[in-house]
């Protein structure tokens, strides 16, 4: 899985249908992989429910605590 500045748009249409999302294929992370992220978590709780997200890689976790999201992504 890639969520990039190329297919950020297509992404955030595109929600995840599995809660949790296990993340352990996502292949690399910069801030539109946690716009998305943070987008999908946004839409999941305005239907009433929290996503999730599993097995996060190191750089995505690293680049979450640096951004100061890694809590609200509960990474």
């Amino acid at each position: 899985m890639r969520i990039s500045f190329d297919n950020a748009g297509a992404a955030l249409g595109n929600p995840p249908a599995q809660n949790p999302v296990d993340l352990s294929d996502l292949a690399d992370a910069d801030s539109a992989t946690l716009a998305v992220l943070i987008a999908w978590s946004a839409q999941s709780r305005e239907r009433g429910a929290a996503l999730r997200y599993l097995n996060a890689p190191p750089a995505l976790r690293n680049l979450a605590r640096l951004s100061d999201v890694d809590g609200l992504l509960g990474l």
